[in-house]
């Protein structure tokens, strides 16, 4: 494919609004996408006048249309609408049977400024702004800040009701276990429920769906997921 660079006259191909404050946040690549669209979906709610009693504008998406749009399954989307319910940056509500929910779209109360807690003669440390976003930041301060995006960018994200399994590579995870969401909600009740903790989440994922192919057999029922002690934290 041709390709033509950027020229100071060039106008800019079409693109999403992406929120800074979403760098910020700990949350999955999805989630982060699905905002984005959800936002971008917006501005036809608020050219239509889609609002609620309230004012509120609400977006109109089906989880049909999210996932073709972000070119993911189902039940990734789903997940990551419960992330960005959980970090509250969305509402969801019924709209009536078959239809898609009403969605409403949430923003940090403020956006803070790096210069809030800032030291005679000190440069301010936008690394510590939080979930907001930084403004007023030198080159080497935002350096910094992308020095720790990069490293949340490798942690681990939390899965399951009770937000408790975690996991470094889901999509990793879903080629091999085909059950794979419902071995996550098992263990986390399993963990949440007993209070056994797993030094490796995904190693227990992968231990579970082996055994549970070996043990698991028409009509046996839920598979035994007891382990011996040496097994878990």
């Amino acid at each position: 494919m041709s390709k033509e660079y950027i020229k100071a006259q060039t106008p800019l191909p079409a693109y999403f609004p992406y929120p800074k404050f979403l760098l910020q946040m700990s949350l999955s690549h999805t989630a982060r996408l699905t905002y984005v669209l959800l936002l971008d979906r917006m501005t036809l709610s608020q050219k239509n006048g889609w609002v609620d009693v309230q004012g509120r504008a609400y977006v109109l998406y089906p989880l049909a249309g999210l996932a073709e749009d972000l070119q993911s399954s189902i039940s990734s989307v789903t997940r990551a609408l419960r992330e960005l319910e959980a970090a509250r940056l969305i509402e969801r509500r019924s709209n009536g049977f078959s239809k898609p929910n009403q969605i409403f779209l949430g923003v940090p109360r403020t956006a803070q400024k790096c210069t809030i807690e800032m030291v005679k003669n000190e440069q301010p440390d936008c690394s510590k702004v939080g979930n907001t976003i930084a403004q007023n930041c030198t080159p080497n301060q935002i350096n910094k800040n992308n020095l720790r995006l990069n490293q949340l960018s490798r942690t681990k994200e939390a899965y399951g009701r009770y937000r408790n399994v975690f996991l470094e590579d889901y999509s990793e995870l879903e080629m091999e276990i085909a059950e794979l969401d419902t071995l996550i909600e098992d263990l986390s009740a399993y963990m949440q429920s007993t209070g056994r903790k797993y030094a490796d989440h995904a190693a227990t994922l992968r231990s579970w769906s082996a055994r549970k192919k070996r043990q698991q057999k028409p009509g046996a029922g839920i598979p035994d997921y007891t382990y011996n002690k040496e097994e878990s934290l």
